[in-house]
C-alpha cells in the first residue's frame, strides 16, 4: 500500500491535490507554517485514526473534507475521504467514505457521502495489505489477548518531526498509553517471527483447555462428594427416621448397608391426603349458621313486642280498676239531689263546680268495659309468647348443632393441614436423598475419567509443539540479528558517533543499544540529534526492508518530517543548502543522509515509497528529482484564497 494523492475539499467544492510517486523518494520542501507537518497526520486521519491530530489553524478552519488515493500491490486504486471534525465542531468523526477502483478518478464534492465506519474501514485495509488471523496471548495471562490489525502496522510508517530527534522513543504514538506494550505484542507477527497457523491452533488449545478445565473440576467434586458421602449418608438416614420414613429401631446401619438404606427409602410412596369438599362444606354451614342467627334475631324481637305491650297491659288493668274501686263510692249519694257547687260527702260548697255525678258514672262504666276487653286478650297473648318461645328453642337448638358441626370439621381439616406438611417434609427429604445416590452414581461412572483428562493433555501437548512457543523466539532473536547486522553495515553512510561499534535494537525496551567495548550505551545516553536522527532512520528503514523482502503485511510508505532540522534550524540562512568543494560538517552529513535514503529507496524500489517534508532543497540531482513541490513564496498546503471560505 503506497499513497498516490492527498486531496483536500473547501466547502464549495473546491480541491487541492497533492500527487506522489509510486515507489520513489517524494520530497516537499518549503517555509515553516506552510503545512509540510500536517501531511502525516492528514493520512493517519484518513486511515481510519480515531482522533484529529491535525493542528489547528487554516487547515482545520478551511478544508471540509480530508482525502488520498492508495495503491495495493494488486494495483487497485481506493479512494478515502473523511470528514473534518471541525464542520460540525467534533473533536472527531466515526464514519469515511470509501470508494473502490476508483483509478486515476476523484470524486466530486457532491459525491462523497459516508458509506462505513472507521472499524470497518481498519478492517478492510487489514485484509486488503494481506493481515491474516493472529492472536498473541500473553504468558501467564497477564493481559488481554490482542489481534494485530492495520492501526498496529502503521506504527513504522511514520516519523514526524517531533519523533525523528527524539532519544527517548523510536516509533509513532509510542509515548501513548498501552503503545509500547503493544507495538511489543505485533511487532513479532509483522516480522515474521509467528506461525501464521498460531491463531487456529491457539482457538484449538483453548477449547481443550476449556474441556480439561470442566472435567478436572468434575474429578474434584466427585471426590469430594465420595469423602463426605458417609456422613450425608449418615444425616439423611437421622432425618427419615425423625419424620416416619424410617422405623425408630432401624438403629444398626454403616458404611456397608446406609446406601441400601438410603435407596429403599428414595423407592417410599405416599399417596396423600385429599380433604375434598372441606372447605366448601365449612361454608355451607357458616352460611346455613348466619341464617339461623338472622331468623333466630326475628323471634328474639318479636317476643320483646308482644312481652312489652302484655306488660302495658297489666299496669293498666290495675290503673282501671283503682279508678273503678274509688268511683263506686259515689254510690253513697243519691243521683241528682246534689248541687254541682255543694260537696257530696259534706255538703259544704265548692268554690269551683265539680263533675256532675252523672259523668262520674260514664266514666266508670268505661273504664269496667276497658277492664272486660283486658281480660279477654290476655289469654291470646300468653299463647303467642309461648309459641315464639318454642320456636327460639328450636332454632337455638339447631345453631348448637351447627356450631359443632364447624369445630368438627376444622379439628378434621388441622389434622389434615398437619399430615399434608408431613407429606412436603417427606417429599423434600426423599428428593434430597435421590439427588444424593445420583451425585454416588455419577461418581461410580465416572471411572474412566482419569483417562479422559490425560488424553486430553496429551493433545494440548501436541499442539503446543505445533505451536513451537521456543522456536519462534529463536526466530525472532534471528529476525532481530539480522536487522541489527544491517543497521551496522549501513551506520557507515550516516554521520553518526562510534560507527564501528555494532548497533543493536532491543525489543523489550523499544531502543538502540550501541554494544561498545567497554558497555553498551542506549540511545538516550548517546547524545546529540544528529545520532538520534541517524538511529532512527537505521531501524525504521532496516525493517522497511525485512518487512519488503519477506513480503509482510506493513504498508509500503514511510513519512519523515523535518529529519534536517538538528542541522538546518529555519534561521540558519535563506532555505537552501548548496554543496561546495569546502562545505561545512552540517551541510556534509545531510548531504549523507539523504544519499542513504536515496540508496535505500533505489534498493527496494518500486515496492517502497518515502515521503519527506523539510525546509532544506539540496543543490544535487537526486534531491531535485525527488521534489514534487516547493512551498515557497505564498505557496502551501492550502490555497491562499481558500482563507475567504473559513468556517
Amino acid at each position: 500500500m503506497q499513497i498516490h494523492k492527498i486531496i483536500l475539499y473547501n466547502s464549495i467544492g473546491e480541491t487541492r491535490e497533492l500527487e506522489f510517486n509510486i515507489g520513489k523518494v517524494n520530497i516537499i520542501t518549503g517555509e515553516s507554517k506552510s503545512g509540510k507537518s500536517a501531511l502525516i497526520e492528514i493520512v493517519n486521519y484518513c486511515l481510519g485514526s480515531k482522533t484529529c491530530e491535525i493542528p489547528e489553524g487554516i487547515i482545520r478552519e478551511t478544508v471540509y473534507y480530508f482525502a488520498l488515493t492508495a495503491v495495493f500491490e494488486d494495483n487497485e486504486t481506493i479512494f478515502i475521504a473523511r470528514e473534518n471534525p471541525n464542520v460540525k465542531q467534533l473533536q472527531s468523526t466515526s464514519t469515511v467514505y470509501l470508494r473502490r477502483n476508483t483509478s486515476d478518478y476523484i470524486p466530486g464534492f457532491s459525491e462523497i457521502d459516508t458509506n462505513i465506519d472507521i472499524d470497518a474501514l481498519k478492517d478492510f485495509l487489514s485484509k486488503k495489505i494481506g493481515i491474516s488471523e493472529n492472536v498473541h496471548t500473553p504468558d501467564g495471562l497477564t493481559r488481554d489477548s490482542l489481534k494485530a490489525n492495520f492501526k498496529h502496522a502503521r506504527f513504522y510508517s511514520y516519523q514526524p518531526q517531533y519523533l525523528i530527534a527524539n532519544p527517548n522513543q523510536l516509533f509513532y504514538n509510542q509515548n501513548k498509553e498501552f503503545i509500547p506494550q503493544t507495538i511489543k505484542d505485533t511487532l513479532p507477527y509483522f516480522l515474521g517471527a509467528v506461525n501464521e497457523n498460531s491463531l487456529a491452533i491457539e482457538n484449538q488449545i483453548s477449547s481443550l483447555r476449556r474441556d480439561l478445565n470442566r472435567l478436572t473440576r468434575q474429578k474434584k467434586e466427585n471426590e469430594k462428594i465420595k469423602e463426605k458421602g458417609i456422613s450425608k449418608a449418615y444425616s439423611l438416614i437421622q432425618e427419615a427416621k425423625e419424620i416416619g420414613l424410617l422405623s425408630e429401631d432401624t438403629s444398626k446401619y454403616d458404611e456397608n448397608n446406609a446406601f441400601e438404606i438410603l435407596v429403599e427409602i428414595s423407592k417410599w410412596e405416599n399417596t396423600p391426603l385429599e380433604a375434598k369438599g372441606e372447605n366448601s362444606a365449612i361454608k355451607a354451614l357458616i352460611d346455613d349458621r348466619n341464617e339461623k342467627k338472622i331468623e333466630l334475631g326475628k323471634f328474639l324481637d318479636n317476643k320483646k313486642v308482644v312481652t312489652d305491650y302484655l306488660k302495658n297491659s297489666f299496669g293498666y288493668s290495675k290503673e282501671a280498676k283503682e279508678q273503678e274501686i274509688r268511683l263506686e263510692s259515689i254510690f253513697l249519694y243519691e243521683n241528682g239531689t246534689i248541687s254541682d257547687n255543694i260537696c257530696p260527702l259534706c255538703n259544704s260548697s265548692l268554690d269551683h263546680s265539680i263533675p256532675s255525678v252523672d259523668n262520674i258514672n260514664k266514666s266508670l262504666e268505661s273504664i269496667q268495659q276497658d277492664l272486660m276487653l283486658t281480660r279477654q286478650e290476655s289469654p291470646r297473648v300468653q299463647a303467642y309468647i309461648e309459641t315464639v318461645n318454642k320456636q327460639i328453642h328450636e332454632v337455638e337448638s339447631d345453631l348448637s348443632k351447627i356450631e359443632a358441626s364447624i369445630a368438627a370439621l376444622y379439628i378434621e381439616n388441622e389434622k389434615a393441614r398437619t399430615l399434608r406438611d408431613l407429606n412436603i417434609r417427606r417429599g423434600k427429604i426423599i428428593g434430597r436423598i435421590s439427588l444424593f445416590l445420583e451425585s454416588l452414581s455419577d461418581t461410580e461412572e465416572n471411572i474412566g475419567l482419569d483417562q479422559q483428562i490425560k488424553i486430553l493433555n496429551l493433545k494440548i501437548s501436541d499442539l503446543e509443539k505445533l505451536l513451537d512457543t521456543e522456536n519462534e523466539k529463536e526466530k525472532l532473536l534471528s529476525i532481530l540479528n539480522k536487522i541489527n547486522l544491517q543497521m551496522s553495515k549501513w551506520v557507515e553512510n550516516l554521520d553518526v558517533e562510534d560507527e564501528d561499534n555494532p548497533i543493536r535494537f532491543d525489543l523489550n525496551r523499544l531502543t538502540i543499544y550501541i554494544d561498545s567495548p567497554t558497555k553498551p550505551i542506549a540511545l538516550p545516553q548517546i547524545g546529540s540529534g544528529a545520532n538520534w536522527v541517524a538511529y532512527h532512520l537505521l531501524i525504521i528503514l532496516a525493517l522497511h526492508k525485512h518487512f519488503v523482502q519477506k513480503n509482510r503485511p506493513v504498508p509500503r510508505f514511510i513519512f519523515i518530517d523535518q529529519p534536517t532540522q538538528v542541522y538546518y534550524p529555519p534561521d540558519k540562512s535563506e532555505g537552501v543548502l548548496v554543496l561546495k568543494d569546502n562545505d561545512d560538517a552540517d551541510e556534509i552529513a545531510v548531504s549523507k543522509m539523504f544519499n542513504f535514503i536515496f540508496k535505500v529507496a533505489k534498493e527496494l524500489s518500486p515496492a517502497l515509497q518515502i515521503i519527506i517534508t523539510d525546509h532544506a532543497y539540496l543543490q544535487n540531482d537526486n534531491f531535485k528529482e525527488s521534489v514534487i513541490e516547493v512551498w515557497r513564496d505564498g505557496r502551501k498546503l492550502v490555497p491562499i484564497d481558500w482563507e475567504r471560505n473559513i468556517y
